[in-house]
């Protein structure tokens, strides 16, 4: 009778859902949170015998035959063993055999949309160790990285990006974030002069839409080259007076040409041109 029994436990496994091919394979396994497997012993089992399945010593009633459905619903650690006892009575020895269930990661997906053509579309995740990231999004977009960084969106980089980590062989469920990209008309516009005289009319240097830019840096220079204005951010304040060095009427600027560099801290190119300052 006992050389009907086996000594290395060999499992046949079936995970739920994703595949009815049978892989036999010896222990220790592996699973995931949440996955169920079908274990069996002895392809050709004595007739009359049944068999106690245990985790951990706490016998299974599930099942009383060669093979036992398991699902694993927490994390950890696990010993199975399996005994079979014949039709009159004789008990076999144990075959038993460790299972390692790992947890599922779970991952949120982030982006900075809206953005405007032209700008950087930022995707971020958690930072968890010993992640993999796979990110997959609209335009054959495909990356690895945690937070990766997509440079002068188009229009074709909009719609949903997905994002699954996997850790331990388990992959999470994936999470989405939805990117827009909108073709920013803003309101902006550059005057090529003003006459700060004290009348209440055009007396400041005003940059239309300059708001929109928080991040901006705008300098003023004279024909020589000199620094006689700088702010950052610009909030149309310039009354076209000199902060820097000396000028021959105090810090009031004299009619003339004056040129200009402005930064709108978006990444785009800074913007250069003339102002003419009369009075």
């Amino acid at each position: 009778m006992f050389n009907q029994f086996r000594y290395l436990l060999l499992f046949c496994i079936v995970i739920s859902g994703i595949s009815n091919t049978i892989a036999q394979v010896a222990m220790p396994d592996n699973v995931c949170v949440g996955a169920s497997k079908h274990y069996s012993v002895d392809v050709n089992p004595v007739s009359g015998s049944t068999y106690t399945w245990r985790i951990d010593g706490i016998i299974q009633s599930s099942s009383i035959t060669n093979d036992i459905n398991i699902t694993w619903t927490v994390a950890g650690t696990f010993l199975l063993d399996v005994q079979e006892m014949s039709a009159d009575g004789c008990l076999g020895s144990i075959r038993s055999g460790q299972v390692f269930v790992s947890p599922v990661p779970v991952i949120i997906a982030n982006g900075n949309s809206p953005v405007c053509i032209g700008s950087s579309i930022n995707l971020t995740s958690q930072s968890i160790a010993g992640l993999s990231y796979l990110w997959l999004g609209p335009n054959g977009f495909l990356s690895s990285f945690q937070n990766p960084v997509i440079n002068s969106a188009t229009l074709n980089d909009a719609g949903l990006y997905s994002l699954t980590v996997s850790s331990n062989g388990c992959s999470s469920l994936p999470s989405y974030v939805t990117i827009i990209v909108t073709n920013c008309v803003v309101d902006f516009f550059i005057p090529e002069g003003f006459s700060p005289n004290g009348d209440g009319i055009n007396d400041l240097f005003v940059i239309r839409g300059i708001d929109n830019y928080p991040a901006n840096k705008f300098l003023i220079y004279n024909r020589w080259g000199n620094k006689v204005f700088e702010d950052s951010p610009y909030h149309n304040t310039w009354d076209g007076k000199s902060m820097f060095g000396i000028v021959t009427s105090g810090d009031v600027l004299p009619i003339g040409t004056y040129f200009y560099l402005l930064d709108l801290g978006i990444g785009t190119e800074i913007i250069k041109g003339s102002i003419y300052l009369n009075k």
